[in-house]
């Protein structure tokens, strides 16, 4: 009876001290043209346990993507025709009451994240990009554009996440060539405990509040969906 007393009270210690324990993630990000390379760190208990996961340089080829739009337009041309659908009053009915359940069901899965997103830590991030074009006229309305766009991210961020420190970014243009460079590079940190609570409130939120279509189409995508899950 001891043992088992003993057995339990230490796993009651290890999921105390796992709920504690403090993980800090290292997420640096540059892109060089059309090359990519995301390299991310995450450690804990200041660094005794750290596990360091690398992107290879991915480069993206033009001819490629070329290629994936064409097939895309063919296969659009192919599978087109002619199908007439009589929509009645009981479908618009049914439209509007699936769209106020999506929408409802969004607002809820919103909220649990945001709950952890407040609870995460920025410790560091800064965003600096190059960008130009061979024209100067062309280069400072994208710079001006750039700007916009970013000032606006990181306000959509200081309202989810919380900003130890002032985020620092920039955008330098280049006047000369083309560019379309960044590199963002930032420091989070979140207890494992809180990571689980909300994995779990997640969890009892997918099974207890799957949105109930009313529209025969939604629904069978929904009941799909519910059996693809398990």
């Amino acid at each position: 009876m001891m043992w088992i007393l003993l057995i339990i009270g230490i796993l009651i210690l290890v999921l105390l001290i796992l709920f504690f324990t403090k993980i800090r993630v290292y997420i640096d990000y540059k892109r060089v043209q059309a090359n990519d390379k995301i390299h991310i760190k995450i450690s804990a208990w200041y660094g005794l346990i750290h596990y360091t996961f690398k992107v290879p340089v991915i480069k993206k080829e033009d001819d490629s993507a070329a290629i994936v739009v064409k097939e895309e337009q063919e296969m659009k041309e192919k599978t087109k025709k002619e199908d007439v659908k009589k929509i009645t009053p009981e479908d618009l009915r049914d439209g509007f009451a699936d769209m106020k359940e999506m929408l409802q069901h969004i607002v809820g899965f919103h909220r649990i994240v945001r709950q952890f997103t407040g609870k995460i830590q920025v410790e560091k991030f800064s965003w600096h990009s190059m960008v130009g074009t061979k024209n100067a006229a062309h280069t400072g309305v994208l710079t001006g554009a750039c700007w916009a766009l970013k000032g606006s991210i990181i306000g959509l961020l200081t309202t989810y996440f919380n900003f130890r420190i002032m985020p620092t970014y920039s955008i330098t243009p280049d006047f000369q060539r083309w560019q379309a460079n960044t590199l963002i590079s930032c420091i989070l940190q979140f207890r494992i405990g809180q990571a689980m609570v909300t994995g779990i409130k997640l969890l009892r939120y997918w099974k207890g509040g799957k949105p109930h279509f009313k529209s025969r189409k939604l629904a069978k995508l929904s009941g799909d969906s519910n059996k693809q899950s398990f």
